[in-house]
């Protein structure tokens, strides 16, 4: 027993001291970024076990090959590269394209790349149950002055979700869901001068530390849908998501790595011609669109004092999709106050999506913006429906014993 207490004591004075705050555990996709990112409204696809997982009642969808890369500002990044390469190859008289390019962004500029999918994009959700195998590699070298400021890290995420209906009338539907997330995370976060790079003494893993952190989260959401197409949702996000240094591949890196807790809630309307009826066309009823709005980490609003803090104004996201033959997607949206446009095509299984949109990097709107490209390629098959025994009756059903048999959709 006095051992138990020990552990547990060494391990709360862990948490409260030595933490670092790091990234959010994420999987963007070329069709949530073009929509001003995610929604906790609207969600209805694997990765509702990261956004909402109280989506996941709602959710038959698998996941086997998928590869989504994006490019951060790609004409600045083409532009450096082919200076780089031809001073590099004797045409020193090149280096005057990069400094020009420099002085166009005032001596900052947001460069990088973002790999997702690749090669782990595994996934099974089902109607109240579902995991999830994810990698990620973000790379973000940002040129502010005479430093480089370096933000990277590799992630390999292991979502679990489980999903109970709370309440089940066939016009309002309220669900609740929990997402347990192991991970595990390479790091790497530093300050470079450029001048120290010019010196042939000068050894850049000596400044570098790139721990190796695995640790768990947990996720809480609910979701409120009526029949009319409007859904509310709310999600409590790293409730407690804590992580340890277990090796390092640079550096000396010790104490624990967190991610902040964030509640995040949001609104969306989908709207379908097929609702009013069988009299429309076959090609009418295939029309629809839908709005969605969201305020991430909403409880940043009241933290506005810091200085340390982003502008409660960035993490505002609203997006508008229509759609056309079920297959065609065009998107549009606004998130971290810049804009975001995106097309996509779902033949079956099949998801192509495509988006430019622009990325605050900074803290405040303007401060660090960059545009992206972004494109996913994914093969997700329906998943065979499944009558769990616990998603039978919803809460409200148990405790009356009364619940309406709703006709099962198709």
């Amino acid at each position: 027993m006095k051992k138990i207490l020990t552990i547990v004591l060494l391990f709360g004075a862990t948490l409260a001291f030595a933490q670092t705050a790091m990234p959010r555990l994420a999987i963007p996709t070329a069709k949530n970024s073009g929509m001003g990112g995610t929604h906790v409204a609207y969600t209805d696809n694997v990765f509702s076990l990261l956004v909402n997982p109280a989506a996941i009642m709602r959710v038959e969808q698998k996941s086997f090959v998928a590869l989504s890369p994006t490019l951060l500002n790609p004409e600045t990044t083409f532009g450096l590269m082919e200076a780089v390469l031809d001073a590099a190859g004797g045409n020193m008289s090149a280096l005057g394209s990069a400094t020009n390019i420099l002085s166009e962004h005032k001596g900052k500029i947001a460069l990088g790349f973002d790999l997702r999918e690749f090669p782990l994009s595994i996934a099974w959700v089902a109607d109240g149950l579902g995991f999830g195998l994810w990698n990620r590699i973000f790379v973000n070298p940002n040129i502010i002055g005479t430093n480089i400021v370096l933000d990277a890290y590799a992630d390999m995420i292991l979502p679990v979700g489980f999903g109970y209906k709370i309440l089940r009338t066939g016009t309002h539907d309220v669900d609740v869901g929990i997402t347990v997330k192991p991970f595990a995370r390479a790091l790497l976060n530093e300050r470079i001068k450029i001048l120290d790079l010019m010196d042939e003494d000068y050894d850049i893993s000596d400044a570098l530390s790139i721990p190796m952190i695995m640790g768990v989260g947990f996720d809480l959401g609910l979701l409120y849908r009526w029949d009319i197409g409007l859904s509310a949702g709310l999600t409590l996000s790293d409730i407690v998501t804590r992580g340890g240094v277990v090796s390092d591949f640079l550096g000396n890196a010790s104490g624990t790595y967190y991610v902040p807790f964030s509640l995040n809630w949001g609104v969306a309307y989908d709207f379908n011609f097929e609702q009013f009826g069988q009299n429309n066309s076959n090609f009418l009823s295939t029309l629809g669109f839908t709005v969605a709005f969201d305020w991430r980490d909403f409880t940043n609003v009241f933290q506005q004092n810091d200085y340390a803090k982003r502008n409660s104004a960035l993490d505002i996201g609203v997006g508008l999709q229509f759609s056309m033959l079920d297959m065609i997607k065009i998107r549009l949206g606004m998130s971290e106050c810049l804009p975001a446009f995106g097309f996509g095509v779902d033949i079956g299984p099949f998801e192509l999506d495509f988006a430019y949109y622009g990325k605050e990097l900074g803290l405040e709107p303007g401060q660090l913006p960059a545009a992206a490209i972004d494109l996913t390629f994914a093969v997700r098959p329906k998943a065979k429906k499944r009558d769990w025994p616990w998603a039978q009756r919803s809460l409200v059903g148990l405790i009356t014993g009364y619940e309406k048999e709703i006709p099962e959709e198709d």
